[in-house]
């Protein structure tokens, strides 16, 4: 196996990351925040359906398959602040999600995710 290659978003001739509009890249961070369609509607006051729209074009601008695998891509193209989307669960799931081995950060955004979830078990239970 191979060590992953981070590739940002370009056109099919190689050049920039796409420019995305202030809509969505807010729709964007909403998302890598773990934020619904729903909730990022209501903060930016668009309808479930104009932020879902948003979604759309965010995905096809990015060349990704999902929001998850958009998250990533925007990352590694300094769409993004990589800082902000590694070391947390939801950049461990998107590294699993494209069979990638996932960096140390989100390893240990991993680790401290399952302390937190076990810990809350645990209280739950109690």
């Amino acid at each position: 196996m191979s060590a992953p290659v981070l590739v940002g978003p370009s056109s099919p001739g190689g050049g920039p990351a796409p420019s995305l509009s202030e809509v969505e890249l807010a729709v964007l961070v909403g998302v890598a925040n773990g934020q619904t369609y729903r909730i990022i509607a209501k903060q930016i006051n668009y309808t479930y359906k104009s932020v879902k729209e948003v979604g759309v074009r965010v995905l096809r601008k990015l060349g990704a398959e999902d929001m998850p695998h958009a998250v990533f891509l925007a990352c590694g193209a300094g769409i993004l602040d990589p800082k902000r989307r590694h070391g947390d669960h939801a950049g461990f799931a998107a590294h699993k999600y494209h069979e990638e081995e996932p960096c140390e950060a989100c390893w240990e955004g991993e680790r401290a995710y399952r302390r937190e979830r076990r810990a809350a078990r645990r209280a739950s239970a109690a």
